[in-house]
């Protein structure tokens, strides 16, 4: 009796139009990022940006895509046992916070971040249930509340330009070809403190 693959509920379209099968990272994916990839990194690029540089050089790996939020995607090549594929991972707060700190001061001191498999409440599967649900409950008539103190974005909050962003729709994930960067001001050195700060994390 022949029996069929099951096929991936989800597809990743990376930057350069490649599909991959998306699956939810069942692991955690250390990520070293040298303080030489300040040379080669850009600010606010999800595919060239300091973690992104890391994972690339990591074996198997063949493109990243880390965005501005929780949300990276890491695209792993076919082998002899196995097609090509993509695992959606969380970015945590220490990981974050390097992120966030190359992108303002496009400094960095080498360390080991790491990915994190997500959540049972932040898978994508998880997510669209509940906006699902969020989307049936207003159009029944629930309350939409307001925030009382507006959301401060990421280009307020850090100076930066917004990183594109992956569109999810259905089963799609489409990560955007990066846009040419515009010009930014000019990074402030990091203070001694900032450093300490970061070290810390």
């Amino acid at each position: 009796m022949t029996t069929t693959k099951k096929e991936p509920k989800r597809i990743y379209t990376a930057p350069d139009g490649k599909q991959y099968p998306l699956y939810e990272a069942p692991y955690a994916m250390p990520v070293t990022v040298f303080k030489s990839d300040r040379k080669k990194a850009q600010i606010g690029d999800p595919q060239n940006c300091l973690i992104a540089l890391g994972l690339r050089r990591q074996k198997g790996v063949e493109a990243a895509w880390v965005g501005c939020g929780q949300d990276a995607y890491v695209c792993f090549g076919a082998t002899k046992l196995r097609a090509a594929y993509a695992l959606h991972f969380t970015v945590g707060a220490q990981s974050s916070r390097v992120r966030d700190f190359f992108d303002t001061h496009k400094d960095v001191e080498t360390q080991t971040l790491q990915l994190d498999p997500p959540s049972p409440g932040r898978t994508l599967a998880a997510r669209s249930k509940a906006n699902k649900r969020r989307r049936e409950e207003v159009k029944n008539g629930a309350t939409v509340t307001k925030r009382e103190v507006p959301r401060v974005t990421r280009m307020v909050r850090l100076g930066v330009a917004r990183r594109p962003k992956a569109t999810i729709k259905k089963n799609q994930v489409v990560a955007p070809p990066s846009c040419p960067a515009k010009p930014q001001p000019q990074p402030q050195p990091a203070t001694a403190q900032q450093q300490q700060q970061d070290h810390a994390a």
